[in-house]
């Protein structure tokens, strides 16, 4: 099986395509990777406030 790598370090990458290294430019922490960079906000619209 061909591993991807990262194009700066040559480490190997997740499966989401982010840099495991810390000291990589491409660097994502393993919170944020896993969570796929989302928020825990609400991004749908905002429907308690209505116009008349």
């Amino acid at each position: 099986m061909v591993k991807k790598r990262c194009i700066y370090c040559r480490k190997v990458v997740r499966d989401d395509g982010t840099c495991q290294n810390p000291k990589c430019v491409l660097y994502v922490p393993d919170e944020i990777a896993q969570n796929g960079g989302e928020t825990t906000e609400d991004k749908g619209s905002d429907t308690t406030t209505e116009q008349p």
